[in-house]
């Protein structure tokens, strides 16, 4: 073992910006007050810029990335791709804003729902001030630079110089975790992470405001979380609650202290209820209403292994955990072109037979090489023991490395899913059933390790930047402690393994080829190309981790002490820049919006005052056809979801229903087994099939029981022209498909001057799938409304029409020859209320599903208005308003002094 001397060790750090800087010392000469040896620094260090001016030098630099990345938004007419938000959803009338802040009706799918209010949010203020076109192309871009700077404001509180905490924000907005998701039409995630971090933040902070104070902004930023994630802001709050309870029982001094820490959890709390009231009820409604037992599957199939199976689809294989390190291991999207195509086990149905199961791929789980190596080093180091007499962290720090990296497993094992026995156990817990997707505990995984990455900085600005003298890196290895030694040793052993794995991973082409025929890639996939893709992700992995290593030891050499910092941060910072940004490429897609939703033929028939009829098309299952297979996948896969949203169409189908409503499955329980009878109901008056007569006389003849009801209307085509993403419909007399019309659809406003009042929703259920009934001379009604008058039998139905339609608000005229029930083919829900004549009527609920009021004989204004209830929403704004206040003291933080706790040091 070698002897070194005081000539042969540098001098630790002196004051760093941590909250309670250590002081690395030299042997036999003892503590060296913080304040003298920064006093000795000021000498020769330039002095610091303004917490304001960098921070906005930060968001300028961020700003350039993300400006860079997304560049092909300022391109007029084009947008960005998002699957969960896409364009025509962005569009559509029941969305407009403000409007929908005080009522959202969902009247564009099924037979209506209630969406509540519009949450008071981040993401639906920047929609309202955008509009669509605009929040498609900024939206992304926008959440990740609000990401970024919340990740900057918990590097400020944890005591990183400016620098460094730029290097935080990159690393969080660039973080494909994040990246991804965004790119996929979910902001919302970059936000909720962004709540969380300043809610952090706002619990660690001890220098500005008082802990009570900050305990409420943490909640109220906690809550902003929930409003956005929804179930990932609540799994957000598990960890932000476990890290409270942490910082109350393990760092409390006293049972005083400890039982403070415990009363500041239920603030935090109950601040994050009041904000997120708004949402709070219709997450839990879904959550013992809409579990995987209400899959819309009949009895025999919702056996336990097949809910277990539906809510852990999207499980995180144990092996694909390397996609945090290596991020097209197992490819990108789906259809990422030359050989990106995503082939891991992420979405694949456990119970189909081998070969066969599905994948899918949303997302990506890289943070970065040198993210997750400065991570390790923190960890490493608060471990450590020896060096020169003190480790670069107070004990308060190490204690917090020990927490997060302890969560970090809790996070990566639960990620696992079904692929683990540990998810289990959460699984049965009351609501955790309903989040379907256990891949999103990896999205606190990603935020720990941008913790941990923010500690390996301060470690390492603390121990090899502040305070000590520029060296070169020869003679370093003779100057090195016994960590710097162990750390290279083991960083360099590190790097010649994933070298060897490289070329045993690259020496294995075939073999690996040979696995991907057999996993159930589509029969055209290029598998070699995929193949070469993967090793070649590799190959760059090896590349970007020999570069961290190497940084990391040029700062352990103190190559970048004293003056050289600067130096430091912009190396780290163009790694970070060129790595992230090449691994987030693929998710990042435009499109030319305009060409994309393009009208035609058959929306022209369709978009054709909508609210008098809904669409559907003939059900795939129905009939194993190729024409209806094709006709089905463009249906679901492109113009409900787009097309029929864009240009407000209604439909009766949803294109994505996890979770549907037991009202809903009662419905077509009893009467879709009838074939034609739901659509007479529901006012589905249009039904996509083949343009055939014989098609046709099957419909009349086997769903309608020969009344002949179904009649050919318009035939057409589709067309796509060479590299659009738009499939188009053109009219003509051949087909193969056409528009069928069903002329039996009951009108969606009708007057009867009969009615039956069935109180009993199951004899309801089961007279409206009677064939003895008769819908078009009967209404059933719920309420118990007076008897017709005798007078009524055989006289004529009056009349009525719609004469103003907006999803919230529609007015009819109606002509009544005698006392009627007016029924309107809408959902009934309580939030709707109804006039006669500018006078409130009572709401019915009829035909089990639908709403209807009585109307006296004679001419009649009829209005329906949606007026859902508003007290939530007022609850969310005032404390929305209320957490942007507290939120402003984050960014005036400045580097707070060293406190008594830790400030001694472990003598060598």
């Amino acid at each position: 073992m070698k002897r070194r001397g005081a000539n042969q060790t540098r001098s630790g750090l002196a004051r760093g910006p941590g909250p309670s800087s250590p002081l690395a010392t030299e042997p036999g000469l003892g503590i060296v007050r913080a304040l003298d040896l920064n006093s000795m620094n000021n000498t020769s260090r330039p002095r610091p810029a303004s917490t304001g001016k960098s921070f906005g030098l930060a968001m300028l630099l961020l700003t350039l990335v993300l400006g860079f990345l997304f560049s092909d938004s300022l391109k007029s007419g084009f947008v960005l791709f998002s699957n969960d938000g896409p364009l025509g959803v962005a569009m559509t009338d029941a969305l407009k804003l403000p409007a929908a802040f005080t009522g959202y009706w969902v009247d564009l799918n099924w037979v209506g729902s209630n969406g509540t209010t519009s949450p008071v949010s981040v993401t639906y203020f920047f929609l309202w001030l955008l509009g669509p076109v605009a929040f498609l192309k900024f939206y992304a871009p926008i959440t990740l630079l609000l990401l970024g700077a919340s990740a900057w404001a918990f590097g400020r509180t944890l005591g990183l110089r400016p620098a460094f905490c730029t290097l935080g924000a990159l690393a969080a907005a660039l973080n494909m975790n994040y990246f991804s998701n965004t790119c996929w039409g979910l902001g919302t995630r970059s936000l909720t992470l962004a709540a969380a971090l300043i809610a952090l933040a706002a619990l660690m902070n001890r220098r500005v405001g008082n802990r009570w104070l900050n305990a409420i902004l943490a909640g109220l930023a906690v809550g902003m979380g929930v409003i956005e994630g929804a179930d990932n802001g609540a799994i957000f709050s598990l960890f932000i609650a476990a890290f409270v309870v942490f910082q109350s029982f393990v760092e409390g001094e006293t049972l005083a202290k400890k039982f403070v820490g415990a009363t500041r959890l239920g603030l935090v709390a109950v601040f994050a209820g009041l904000i997120a009231a708004q949402v709070l009820v219709t997450l839990l409604g879904i959550a013992s209403k809409g579990s995987v037992d209400n899959i819309a599957a009949p009895a025999e199939e919702r056996a336990p292994e097949l809910k277990w199976a539906f809510a852990t689809a999207w499980s995180l294989p144990p092996v694909e955990s390397l996609r945090v390190i290596i991020p097209g291991l197992f490819g990108y999207r789906m259809d990422t072109p030359n050989g990106g195509e995503y082939w891991g086990g992420v979405g694949a149905d456990p119970l189909a037979p081998s070969g066969s199961a599905g994948r899918s791929s949303g997302a990506g789980e890289y943070a970065g090489v040198l993210v997750v190596l400065i991570g390790l080093w923190a960890l490493a180091q608060s471990l450590s023991r020896s060096g020169s007499g003190a480790t670069v962290f107070t004990d308060r720090e190490r204690k917090h490395i020990w927490f997060w990296s302890a969560m970090f497993l809790v996070a990566l094992v639960l990620s696992w899913g079904r692929h683990a026995p540990f998810y289990q156990f959460v699984y049965k817990l009351p609501y955790f059933s309903t989040i379907r997707n256990p891949m999103k505990f990896m999205h606190p995984g990603h935020m720990i390790l941008i913790i941990l990455f923010a500690y390996g900085l301060l470690g390492l600005s603390r121990r090899y930047l502040e305070g000590a003298k520029a060296a070169t890196f020869s003679g370093w290895w003779g100057r090195a402690q016994a960590f710097e030694e162990r750390w290279a040793l083991g960083s360099l052993a590190a790097l010649g393994l994933s070298v060897l794995a490289f070329l045993i991973y690259s020496g294995a082409r075939s073999g690996l080829t040979r696995h991907l025929s057999e996993i159930g890639l589509a029969k055209d996939a290029p598998l070699e190309q995929i193949a070469r893709f993967s090793i070649n992700e590799v190959g760059l992995f090896v590349v970007f981790l020999g570069i961290a290593v190497f940084i990391v030891l040029l700062l352990q050499a103190g190559v970048f002490a004293g003056g050289r910092a600067g130096v430091a941060a912009g190396l780290m910072g163009l790694v970070l820049v060129v790595d992230l940004s090449r691994s987030n490429t693929p998710w990042i897609q435009h499109y030319d919006y305009v060409e994309k939703y393009a009208s035609n033929g058959v929306l022209d028939l369709l978009k054709d005052k909508p609210y008098e009829h809904r669409t559907t098309v003939f059900p795939l299952r129905m009939m194993q056809n190729q024409q209806i297979y094709i006709l089905n996948n463009i249906y679901q896969g492109l113009w409900i979801q787009h097309h029929f949203q864009y240009h407000n169409i209604q439909s009766l189908d949803m294109a994505q229903e996890p979770r549907p409503p037991a009202d809903k499955q009662a419905y077509l329980q009893a009467t879709g087994k009838l074939g034609s009878r739901l659509w007479e109901l529901t006012n589905t008056r249009y039904l996509l099939g083949l343009a055939s007569p014989q098609f046709v006389d099957v419909l009349n003849q086997q769903l309608d029981g020969g009344r002949g009801r179904f009649k050919l209307h318009t035939p057409f085509a589709f067309t796509q022209s060479p590299g659009s993403q738009n499939i188009g419909a053109q009219t003509n007399d051949a087909g193969p498909w056409a528009v069928i019309e069903f002329t039996g659809a009951l009108p969606r406003a009708k007057l009867y001057s009969q009615w039956q009042v069935s109180t009993n929703d199951d004899a309801t259920l089961a007279t409206l799938g009677s064939t003895n009934f008769n819908p078009a001379q009967t209404v059933l009604v719920k309420d118990a409304i007076a008897a017709p008058p005798s007078t009524s039998a055989g006289v004529t139905d009056g009349r009525v029409e719609i004469t103003g339609y907006a999803p919230k608000h529609i007015e009819l005229s109606a002509q009544a020859t005698v006392p009627s029930v007016l029924l309107l083919n809408d959902k009934f829900d309580p939030a709707w209320i109804v006039s006669v004549d500018g006078q409130p009527a009572k709401l019915l609920r009829c035909n089990y599903l639908m709403r209807g009021v009585e109307v006296p004989a004679g001419a009649h204004k009829i209005a329906f208005h949606f007026q859902p209830s508003l007290t939530g929403m007022k609850i969310t704004a005032a404390f929305t308003v209320l957490g942007l206040v507290l939120c402003g003291l984050l960014f005036v933080v400045r580097p707070p002094v060293p406190e008594n706790e830790g400030a001694a040091v472990a003598k060598k």
